[in-house]
């Protein structure tokens, strides 16, 4: 722990950079960790069983890693690296560079459980550049039209930086945010958890959303809009809280509701995201593009989680 001045303000850097230091680099060690080979028979025997059809040849472990591989390199490329690791006796076999692609894109991909039941949750909404996308190939090669991009909406823990729900969609199609949001809200509370506070900018300022936190009794801590009225007809947990905020003006409401957190858990997870994978995705096909920028989150999700429990 330091003390600094930064910006004329003294502050305090409380995180321990020797813990962090050493779970960056436990993240690399998800790539080359085959432990889970001691179990391929068995995996794949589970996978089988009651299947119709030719059965499976390599385990859903092996797949969600090449889905990993795949967010850095090619489908041949990642052919290459199992047929490698195979040569080396790490694995019994390898699959083609076909069959990978069939299943990591068809495969379903769930996100590690949250680590409390009870839980915070962020919402927030950031764009993926689609295959081709650039300014250069749409004024070179395109129709001179802006393409659209693809609209990828978090729900997370804005303390612990852990994903929680993915919706991914293309631009101007799909759910609002706000839909989006108390949707994966009442899917957690589905699960069993508890939602004690909620964070959002000023676009999940509707009536609606107010009223479900109000009704499930989570804490809204979302943005009030600057041209806030209050609306007799309206959800009257949000006209309480836009009265505090009018009041209290934003500095010294976002101050007591620890509104900054919000940036944590939405903002910072998008930035480390296009960071480590990139911001554009590979795909062509539409399908598989959306399903390309929902796999590079849930590929952050693993890794994440991966190198927090090896510490």
């Amino acid at each position: 722990m330091k003390n600094k001045k930064r910006w004329g303000k003294k502050i305090i850097y409380k995180r321990n950079w020797n813990k962090v230091n050493e779970i960056y680099v436990k993240r690399g060690e998800y790539f080359l960790d085959f432990e889970w080979v001691k179990g391929w028979d068995k995996e794949l025997e589970n996978m089988n069983q009651g299947k119709r059809g030719a059965p499976y040849k390599f385990p859903e472990s092996l797949i969600n890693l090449q889905a990993v591989w795949t967010q850095h390199h090619s489908y041949r490329v990642a052919e290459g690296i199992t047929k490698m690791v195979a040569s080396f006796s790490c694995i019994p076999g390898y699959n083609d560079y076909s069959t990978i692609f069939r299943r990591v894109t068809n495969s379903e991909y769930n996100l590690p459980e949250p680590k409390a039941q009870r839980i915070s949750a962020a919402t927030d909404g950031s764009g993926i550049k689609m295959n081709m996308g650039c300014e250069y190939f749409q004024e070179k090669y395109g129709d001179k039209k802006r393409k659209k991009y693809i609209k990828v909406v978090i729900t997370s823990d804005p303390f612990d930086k852990d994903i929680f729900k993915i919706e991914v969609s293309l631009e101007g199609e799909g759910d609002s945010e706000p839909e989006i949001a108390e949707d994966h809200m009442r899917q957690l509370i589905n699960e069993g958890f508890i939602i004690e506070d909620f964070y959002g900018d000023g676009s999940f300022d509707t009536n609606l959303l107010f009223d479900f936190c109000d009704l499930n009794k989570i804490d809204p801590k979302i943005k009030i809009r600057e041209n806030a009225v209050i609306d007799p007809e309206g959800s009257w947990r949000r006209n309480i809280e836009a009265e505090r905020y009018l009041k209290e003006e934003y500095k010294k409401w976002a101050k007591k509701k620890d509104y900054g957190r919000r940036w944590t858990g939405t903002e910072g997870i998008f930035s480390a995201v296009k960071r480590i994978f990139g911001d554009r995705v590979r795909s062509k096909k539409t399908d598989n593009m959306c399903k390309e920028a929902e796999r590079r989150f849930w590929a952050y999700q693993v890794i994440k989680r991966y190198a927090e429990e090896k510490i």
